[in-house]
């Protein structure tokens, strides 16, 4: 899985599913993203009237 740049907007991330995965982002699927040092990650998900995105940094 190639790093994504964790400053991607809802638009951005979904763009990715859309683009690179082939995919649409409104499927029944949670999308997992992380960036290079692999400490952020970011989760969108679609939920009836709209795209949610949880972004976590670990530690």
């Amino acid at each position: 899985m190639e790093p994504v740049d964790m400053r991607k907007s809802i638009d951005g991330v979904a763009a990715l599913v859309e683009q690179e995965m082939d995919l649409s982002p409104a499927l029944e699927a949670i999308f997992v993203f992380c960036n290079r040092g692999r400490d952020k990650i970011k989760l969108l998900y679609w939920e009836r009237n709209g795209f949610v995105v949880l972004y976590k940094r670990l530690v």
